[in-house]
């Protein structure tokens, strides 16, 4: 990588999908920063009783020294409708957006991965930079398992489906080249063998080495 790399949540999928499965530090495995875009965090958690937002929150909590909620405008019109009880529906893809837009001008050397389930996003990749590259949650699970980063995709999945969340489309590598395209080359493995051979059993995650610090970033909404 040339410069500095950003893996961005676009959307509430990825984070569902993994904290259904207990599995949310895999973002974490390729010890590069994680952004989450407020308004995709917000679908996620604002009713605490939804499926696997009392464990985003309590994960989130847990790393703010890796992970960034990142303030956008389109999430104050989120915080707008919601109070209005009008529909936020694909508010957080235009956050992701937001953020994206934001990264690469602030740093031209930046570089950025971002981690998507809803297609709008998929459809959208003609306007997105060259430095940016999209991959959807199955892929970047096959891509740790590949880098033995962790131990199974399918496990990591099949606990989701076990929670009650439909991961057939997870389940299938994607066939988009353009989507596919310009992934930033595998991840760091972990560096002793028995890192490699002593996974933890419920999640599937391999151990590494310690992600470099980072500086937190705090948020209080929805708290």
């Amino acid at each position: 990588m040339s410069g500095p790399f950003y893996l961005i949540v676009t959307d509430t999928s990825p984070l569902i999908i993994l904290a259904l499965a207990d599995a949310l530090d895999v973002l974490l495995r390729p010890s590069i920063p994680v952004s989450i875009p407020d308004a995709a965090y917000i679908e996620a958690t604002r009713i605490r009783t939804a499926a696997g937002a009392s464990r985003i929150v309590e994960w989130m909590n847990d790393h703010l020294d890796r992970v960034s909620i990142v303030p956008t405008e389109v999430g104050v019109d989120q915080q707008r409708r919601i109070e209005e009880g009008r529909t936020i529906r694909a508010l957080g893809e235009q956050a992701a957006l937001e953020v994206l837009e934001r990264f690469l001008s602030g740093n031209p050397d930046a570089e950025a991965l971002l981690l998507f389930e809803d297609t709008d996003i998929a459809r959208r990749r003609a306007i997105v930079d060259e430095r940016v590259s999209l991959i959807s949650t199955g892929d970047f699970l096959r891509e740790l398992e590949a880098a033995h980063l962790i131990q199974s995709a399918d496990y990591i999945l099949e606990q989701a489906a076990r929670s009650g969340r439909n991961v057939e489309r997870q389940r299938q590598m994607t066939n988009d080249a353009d989507t596919r395209a310009d992934f930033p080359g595998s991840f760091s493995a972990p560096t002793t063998t028995r890192e490699r051979n002593n996974p933890p059993a419920e999640t599937g995650v391999i151990r590494s080495t310690p992600t470099r610090g980072y500086e937190a970033r705090r948020w209080n909404a929805c708290q």
